[in-house]
């Protein structure tokens, strides 16, 4: 594994001094460049500081590193435990939530799809909105990782999906019904609750959501029996 050597810096002033440990570092910055956030990196350009030497090599270590002391230091592997288990993933966590919304739009359809699955490994409820706005995508790739994302989120998202059962665009509406289907699996979901409004689609006026919101009736109405057959 790649290691990173922790520089010491020794500064006086007066009869007083101070000691710092830098790394080497790579700055990452969110979409709208409004989160920065420095990473341990061998090749980086920006400079970290650190007032010990255990911050030095827990980042380091969080980074996916291995650390090289400077000349002469020594520190024990189990202080490092308390820093690892305590780090705080917050500002990364931003940063990758920018970076990926930053690809919705894109015109390559194969990226677009990437970053909904990307945004949906964040579990991040802000998510869910971008999730349905691409339910009436033209391209399957794009709506097939929306829905996917969105199942993830189950009884959260269900009324949203139920709103967009009245969507004008016939895309997003069937598409919401493939989504409530695939809820409608989980046991922690009422089926009654998603059954009822697609009643009302098995009348729509486009026969593709005709034909899937009867499909869709079937089988939560099979998932309703099976429920209480378990209790």
């Amino acid at each position: 594994m790649q290691k990173i050597s922790i520089k010491k810096k020794v500064i006086r002033s007066g009869d007083s001094e101070q000691i710092l440990y830098y790394t080497p570092a790579l700055s990452l910055k969110n979409s709208d460049n409004q989160v920065k956030l420095l990473v341990p990196h061998p090749n980086g350009n920006s400079v970290m500081e650190f007032s010990t030497l255990a911050e030095a090599a827990a980042a380091i270590r969080k980074a996916g590193f291995e650390y090289q002391l400077p000349e002469g230091e020594i520190i024990e592997e189990e202080n490092l435990q308390p820093l690892l288990k305590t780090a705080d993933k917050s500002d990364l966590e931003k940063v990758l939530f920018g970076k990926f919304k930053s690809k919705i739009n894109d015109i390559n359809s194969s990226i677009v799809a990437s970053s909904l699955t990307a945004l949906a490994y964040l579990d991040d409820k802000e998510a869910i909105d971008i999730f349905i706005s691409k339910l009436g995508e033209d391209n399957e790739k794009i709506r097939i990782a929306a829905i996917d994302a969105l199942v993830n989120f189950q009884s959260e998202v269900i009324d949203k999906l139920i709103d967009t059962l009245s969507n004008p665009n016939w895309v997003a509406r069937n598409s919401a019904i493939a989504c409530l289907v695939k809820i409608s699996e989980y046991t922690d979901v009422e089926p009654e609750k998603i059954l009822v409004p697609l009643i009302n689609r098995i009348d729509d006026e486009n026969t593709i959501v005709q034909a899937s919101a009867l499909l869709a009736c079937g089988k939560i109405y099979r998932n309703l029996l099976k429920r209480a057959d378990e209790k």
